[in-house]
């Protein structure tokens, strides 16, 4: 039982350190219109959020370390509210991550489906040390 909520914690780390590596990037996302973002996407214009993104991230990013994955999705609600959600690649040191970021009006959120490491360690904690070096090599403004 201890190894599954060993495991479970360094789920949660990792999550919050891609989370907080993300915080910079969603904050300049969120300077877009929440509408026109949902534009792009009904629109299927994957060039333009491609550009938005590569735009958003390259002052705190090294290039091609964070990535647009092509895929993005809305949901509008009766009261007015749009939730954009960006699916997002992260590679960088053998570590490569998968995972959505949600964007509200006043918040963000994400939600990591994947990640791999080319050269994982038995120890979980291992990992997510590899993790965090490989998010720490990726930022330009650290």
């Amino acid at each position: 039982m201890k190894t599954d909520l060993s495991a479970a914690s360094e789920d949660v780390l990792r999550e919050a350190l891609i989370a907080n590596a993300m915080k910079p990037i969603a904050a300049e996302l969120r300077l877009c219109d929440l509408s026109s973002l949902a534009r792009h996407i009904l629109s299927n214009e994957d060039a333009n959020l491609t550009d938005l993104l590569e735009s958003s991230s390259e002052l705190h990013f090294k290039p091609d370390t964070l990535t647009y994955a092509g895929t993005s999705s809305i949901d509008l609600n009766w009261n007015g509210d749009v939730t954009v959600c960006l699916h997002m690649k992260f590679a960088n040191n053998g570590v490569n991550v998968i995972f959505h970021l949600f964007l509200l009006s006043l918040n963000s959120a994400i939600d990591v489906k994947f990640i791999s490491f080319e050269q994982p360690c038995e120890d979980a904690h291992e990992n997510t040390k590899q993790l965090e070096a490989a998010l720490s090599d990726a930022c330009v403004s650290r």
